[in-house]
């Protein structure tokens, strides 16, 4: 197992350097296909959107976020701790206009069953599965 870092999913998605999206993808392919198994973390998929969402850099909205990164999530050999509730994450990020952390951390809390969060952040006012109260 090898660890993949932001910068090749993003050489992947965005295809600004079109020879080291080339080498990406063959990458990313060979692990779809079973040929060699790649991790990364959490952090790792939280910085992705961070940057493709950045002003300074790609400026994407998250509904365009949501729509490129979804397939990744798809490759059978990428192993990252909550693949499995990504797609969940995704989904309330792109429909929510929730910051992507905040959306992470309701699906955590989801996951674990706890229905209170303590924040002064509103937008989680809106979700109707966290019950938000200030200190």
């Amino acid at each position: 197992m090898q660890f993949i870092d932001t910068n090749i999913f993003l050489r992947f998605l965005t295809k600004d350097d079109p020879v080291k999206a080339a080498s990406c993808r063959r990458l990313l392919q060979s692990a779809a296909e079973g040929e060699l198994k790649l991790y990364t973390t959490d952090l790792v998929m939280a910085e992705l959107v961070w940057v493709l969402q950045s002003p300074k850099t790609y400026n994407l909205s998250p509904a365009e976020i949501y729509d490129i990164i979804l397939p990744l999530f798809t490759i059978k050999n990428l192993y990252f701790p909550s693949k499995n509730i990504f797609p969940d994450i995704m989904e309330l990020f792109k429909t929510e206009n929730i910051d992507f952390i905040d959306a992470y951390n309701s699906e955590i809390m989801r996951g674990r069953k706890i229905d209170t969060i303590y924040s002064y952040d509103k937008h989680f006012d809106q979700l109707p599965d966290v019950a938000r109260q200030e200190p």
